[in-house]
């Protein structure tokens, strides 16, 4: 699976589907497409049922599939894909029939390179390797290729001490996994102004957030993502891919809140997808 991911990651090659199988598949039920690094996992993307992405082959239980960009796997379970038998191996050859002299015991071996998703936009430069997520009740690096794709970041400056972020979070926290299910190139990140990242992890762990964050050690430094809050919390501030403001929660200098920016985000997300019809499969 590794060699097989990795050649379509290189070559960006959509269409590898194996004789017999579909070159396009579609999900039936809401999924998570599991974004692989190697053999292991390196993030996810919430799908919603009825997106289609380009079939490469089956490994087990899994479809690996490429969407937009990036591949990765999704449950079979969760597609219209029907199950098939394995086909049987093919039976070994005797040792006698063997070419044995075709690989020495002591020949070198080609390390395998593993292809690293490369930012491709303003705000993927600017939070490349800055980011990190709720993992197990700890915070840990997210990879890059979590934000491959993503087109709309609400970028949320908030902290555990500010009552009123307290109380617009699990709001936030609620339509964060119905707009993640429906528009999978949206996408929130945490700035955090907590005084600590032990407070940060625990305000993250007690409002249960499931988009990730931008690590504190690289808060005070990251003045590309920074520059957008105003002068109070909670701020909520949708930009584009590169950078543009598209809903603000500080209009001519008056603070409206960050309830208004998430009403404008269902609604530029609804137009965009309008204007955009294909962005859906």
């Amino acid at each position: 699976m590794r060699a097989l991911l990795l050649a379509t990651g290189l070559l960006g090659i959509a269409g590898l589907a194996r004789a017999g199988l579909p070159e396009q598949i579609t999900l039936t039920a809401p999924a998570r497409l599991e974004l692989m690094r190697g053999d292991k996992v390196s993030g996810s993307i919430a799908l919603g049922a009825g997106q289609k992405m380009d079939l490469i082959d089956t490994a087990g239980d899994y479809a690996l599939v490429r969407f937009r960009n990036v591949n990765g796997r999704v449950p079979i379970d969760h597609t219209d894909l029907p199950r098939t038998e394995p086909t049987p191996a093919a039976p070994a050859l005797p040792s006698f029939a063997r070419n044995e002299a075709a690989t020495p015991p002591d020949a070198p071996t080609t390390p395998i390179v593993e292809a690293r998703h490369q930012p491709a936009n303003a705000l993927e430069r600017a939070l490349a390797d800055k980011l990190v997520r709720l993992d197990n009740g700890a915070l840990r690096p997210v990879d890059n290729a979590r934000l491959a794709g993503v087109k709309f970041y609400a970028l949320y400056y908030s902290a555990s001490w500010c009552a009123p972020c307290r109380e617009f979070t699990p709001g936030l926290v609620d339509a964060y996994g119905k707009i993640r299910a429906l528009y999978p190139e949206f996408e929130v990140v945490l700035v955090n102004w907590d005084h600590s990242a032990g407070e940060m992890l625990a305000y993250m762990r007690d409002d249960h957030m499931a988009w990730p964050a931008l690590n504190f050690s690289d808060i005070s430094g990251a003045r590309e993502i920074t520059r957008y809050c105003g002068n109070g919390i909670p701020c909520l501030v949708l930009v584009d891919e590169n950078g543009k403001v598209l809903s603000d929660t500080n209009r001519w200098g008056r603070y409206v809140g960050p309830d208004a920016v998430l009403d404008d985000t269902w609604k530029i997300l609804r137009d965009y997808r309008r204007k955009n019809p294909r962005a859906k499969s």
